[in-house]
């Protein structure tokens, strides 16, 4: 077989899968333009005889306080996860000791629990410090979980940059912050960016810390206000759909705008096994 029919039968199934992949996204956008009858009276596939808007409208209204809710807690959320765990992972990767060692494997350990076990313990710890109820209950307890994995994610990129660059700062003078602000930070900006938008996503996608922190509907996030569309005696369906993209846009723009720094990090991560 030529390298010809090899590149077309790969970008052949590479097309496929892209197609399979972009399904739901589709099913879901053409749902959310159908009215409540059509969407029970006509295939999931098939386009919408006219297009509504109305379950868009009605689907913003519903979650707008929660989408602004879920800003003002994943900003603050992912760059206090983002700047603890950058720092303890150039600590990790560049300190190398058998305290350091052990310190690693317990943030691994830390990162892998299910944090549903966590779940009582920090609902507990937030009401007895009295930030029950505030969003401020939402980025503490966000920062705790995903803290470690933002170490443990940026550790590894750090292990790709020579040691020698840092080195060379120290020769001319640099004390160790400036040395990791100005010579460190720029080179490993792409994994920096990745672990950025990985704790972002995550923090954003969150239900079960999200639907128990919630109190109050004022204090409320995008997921567990998106679940409450689907409504109480039948399900609407395209209001429903309209909700959930909504909720995925500032993911995807994140993304999108930020794609190459987010795909060379990881290449750059992938380089380097971990200790």
């Amino acid at each position: 077989m030529s390298i010809n029919a090899k590149m077309a039968i790969a970008y052949a199934l590479l097309i496929f899968m892209s197609l399979f992949w972009m399904l739901p996204f589709y099913v879901a956008l053409v749902t959310s333009l159908k009215s409540h009858e059509e969407t029970y009276t006509t295939n999931v596939l098939q386009p919408p005889s006219t297009i509504d808007v109305t379950p868009w409208i009605s689907a913003w209204k519903s979650i707008e306080r929660a989408f602004f809710n879920s800003i003002i807690v994943s900003l603050p959320s992912t760059f206090l996860c983002v700047m603890i765990g950058t720092l303890a992972g150039y600590y990790l990767s560049r300190h190398v000791s058998r305290a350091t060692r052990t310190l690693f494997f317990l943030i691994a350990i830390a990162t892998f629990i299910p944090y549903q076990i966590l779940l009582i313990p920090m609902t507990m710890f937030l009401a007895h410090i009295g930030v029950m109820g505030t969003y401020l209950s939402f980025i503490i307890a966000y920062t705790i979980l995903l803290s470690p994995w933002a170490a443990l994610i940026s550790s590894a990129f750090f292990m790709a940059i020579p040691k020698e660059l840092e080195e060379a700062s120290y020769i001319d003078g640099a004390s160790a912050l400036q040395t990791f602000f100005r010579v460190v930070l720029p080179v490993a900006l792409p994994g920096i960016i990745s672990t950025t938008i990985i704790i972002f996503m995550s923090i954003w996608n969150e239900f079960l810390f999200a639907v128990t922190l919630s109190t109050s509907p004022l204090i409320r996030t995008i997921q567990p206000e998106v679940a409450n569309l689907r409504g109480t005696t039948t399900v609407a369906w395209n209001t429903l759909m309209a909700g959930s993209l909504i909720a995925i846009l500032p993911p995807l723009i994140i993304t999108l705008a930020l794609g190459r720094y987010f795909i060379s990090g990881l290449l750059a991560g992938a380089l380097r096994g971990t200790r």
